[in-house]
């Protein structure tokens, strides 16, 4: 059985909500998916407000900005580490990729600008150690192929959008780029440097 003073509270609550709402909302402070349309109950404007805020929580929980742990093309057969040094000195670099791929330490992260990760590749029939041929097959990629970027917890994907052989001496990156994006390279040949595959792919979710 309800109580006066529960009947009470309830009906001070919806009215003292009803006025900080219309105060609210003359305002201009009310988000457009709070907004009432024409027939809508109090019942369904809180229906709103409730999956908005749990909107607000899924939102809030996802991971933009993280370093990436593994590249994974399926197209091609690649499935790599990816390794985060925090320095830009050539030897050093060098010895991660002994590893696996490595991404460049002032380039974007996983779904915040542009993610610049490289690594060898080999044409040898023999290759003991595998990071040797991390990146085997990127000139076989075409437009519209799909590369999957492991964080944390998440699979980034993105969508292959060019595919180029580049010179050494041609710039392979735009690190002030703000578009959120993927760029792989690797050398054509097993110690070559002189050219290089270069892929670039957008990021899609």
């Amino acid at each position: 059985m309800i109580k006066k003073s529960q009947i009470k509270f309830i009906i001070y609550f919806g009215v003292a909500f009803v006025i900080l709402f219309t105060l609210l909302y003359s305002a201009g402070l009310v988000p457009e998916v709070l907004k009432p349309n024409e027939g809508d109950s109090f019942l369904t404007l809180w229906d709103k407000i409730q999956q908005n805020a749990i909107q607000g929580q899924i939102n809030s929980n996802v991971n933009v900005g993280e370093n990436p742990t593994r590249v994974v093309i399926d197209k091609i057969g690649v499935d790599i580490i990816v390794l985060n040094p925090n320095t830009t000195n050539v030897a050093t670099l060098d010895e991660y990729l002994k590893q696996g791929a490595v991404r460049y330490p002032d380039s974007g992260l996983l779904g915040s600008g542009n993610m610049f990760i490289f690594g060898h590749s080999s044409t040898l029939s023999v290759v003991i150690n595998q990071a040797y041929k991390a990146f085997n097959g990127l000139k076989d990629l075409k437009r519209g192929d799909i590369i999957k970027v492991y964080g944390k917890d998440k699979i980034y994907e993105y969508l292959v959008s060019s595919v180029r052989l580049v010179n050494q001496s041609q710039a392979l990156v735009e690190f002030d780029n703000k578009k959120n994006m993927l760029t792989l390279s690797s050398c054509n040949s097993f110690g070559s440097k002189d050219d290089r595959y270069v892929v670039e792919a957008d990021y899609i979710q």
